[in-house]
């Protein structure tokens, strides 16, 4: 396997495991998401995926709910500011 394909494989690995490891638990979304924040290799993570891929959240409230703080589908986790970060805290604790 060449050097190229061996960091695609580990960023990919590294992507599927951050979205795998979602909590229902607000301040570990906060958390995570602020980390993934800095991380050019998770920052360009949809918010709607990383929300919904383990199916604790609806695809269509979540998307819902993110059109309502002004945000998309496709917003990625490297657009959100401080004050969406705390949107989302406060749309899982909802739940």
């Amino acid at each position: 396997m060449s050097k190229f394909t061996e960091i695609v494989a580990d960023i990919s690995l590294k992507r599927k495991e951050f979205i795998s490891d979602f909590e229902m638990n607000s301040d570990f979304i906060v958390k995570n998401l602020e980390m993934a924040y800095k991380d050019n290799e998770l920052n360009s993570i949809r918010v709607h995926k990383y929300l919904t891929e383990t199916k604790f959240l609806g695809k269509v409230e979540t998307a819902r709910y993110l059109d309502s703080i002004g945000l998309t589908e496709k917003t990625m986790i490297k657009e959100l500011t401080n004050e969406n970060i705390m949107n989302i805290k406060v749309f899982i604790d909802s739940k």
